[in-house]
C-alpha cells in the first residue's frame, strides 16, 4: 500500500480549490441590476445601483478602475439585495467597467457595467408646463396595437373583454399607433396609467397593483418598446 505526503504548499492549494468550489456551489446570481446603464457628464457624478440576486449581500463588490469609486455598500434585511453608492470621475469615458464580487478574496461573480456618452443636447430638453394639454389614458382600455400579447402564460390574468374589470388588450403599440390622433385633438403630452408588471389574478388592467417595478407588463409590450 502506497502512502502519499503533501507539502504544506500543495495542501493549501488543494484547500483553496475545494473551498472555491464550495463557494461557487452556493449559486450566487445577479438577477437584476438597476439602472441597467448610465451616462457620463451628468450634472451629478453620484450614482446608486440596486443589485438583486441570490445571497448577493454575502459578497463584497469591488471596482478597480480609477474613474469609478465605491463610496458605500448598503445592505438591507433581505440578503438578496445590495445598494452601491458610486462616485464617477469627471473624466470617465463611455465603455464597460467591471464590478467584481468576492467572497473570502475569491472572485465569485463579475458584471460589466455600461457607461454611455451623454447626448450633448439632453440637458436642453424641457418638461411640461402651463402651455401643455395633457391626456390621461388607461393603456389597456385605449387601443390594442398588438393582439399577440393580449395573453401571457406566465402572467395570471388573461384577456376577457366580457368580464367587468377584465383586461381588454390595449398596449404600448396601440398608443404609438395613435399618437397622430392625439396630436390632432390638440394634446401635447400623454399621461398613461402605470405599465409596469401587474401579475395579479384579477382586476389588474389599471396598473396600480405592481409586482415588478423594473419590468413593463408583457401584455403591454416590453421595456425596449416602452
Amino acid at each position: 500500500m502506497k502512502t502519499f505526503t503533501l507539502s504544506p504548499l500543495k495542501l493549501m492549494s488543494l484547500f483553496i480549490v475545494i473551498f472555491s468550489g464550495s463557494l461557487q456551489a452556493k449559486n450566487y446570481t445577479i438577477d437584476h441590476l438597476e439602472p441597467l446603464s448610465w451616462w457620463n457628464k451628468m450634472q451629478s457624478n453620484k450614482l446608486q445601483l440596486m443589485i438583486h440576486g441570490q445571497d448577493i449581500s454575502a459578497l463584497t463588490p469591488k471596482i478597480t478602475h480609477p474613474d469609478i469609486t465605491i463610496v458605500n455598500v448598503n445592505k438591507v434585511t433581505n440578503g438578496n439585495y445590495l445598494f452601491l453608492d458610486l462616485q464617477l470621475a469627471d473624466t470617465i469615458k463611455a465603455g464597460e467597467y467591471e464590478i467584481a464580487f468576492y467572497r473570502k478574496n475569491i472572485k465569485i461573480l463579475s458584471h460589466n457595467y455600461l457607461i454611455n456618452d451623454r447626448n450633448k443636447n439632453s440637458a436642453a430638453a424641457t418638461s411640461f408646463n402651463g402651455k401643455d394639454v395633457i391626456y390621461l389614458l388607461t393603456p389597456d382600455r385605449f387601443a390594442n396595437g398588438d393582439v399577440s400579447n393580449d395573453n401571457n402564460k406566465v402572467l395570471k390574468e388573461q384577456s376577457n373583454r366580457t368580464k367587468k374589470g377584465g383586461r381588454h388588450g390595449g398596449d404600448i403599440q396601440g398608443i404609438i399607433n395613435n399618437l397622430s390622433y392625439l396630436k390632432e385633438m390638440g394634446f401635447t403630452q400623454i399621461w398613461p396609467n402605470p405599465m409596469i408588471e401587474n401579475n395579479q389574478a384579477n382586476y389588474s388592467y389599471h396598473g396600480y397593483s405592481a409586482t415588478d417595478f423594473y419590468k413593463i407588463d408583457a401584455r403591454f409590450g416590453s421595456n425596449a418598446l416602452f
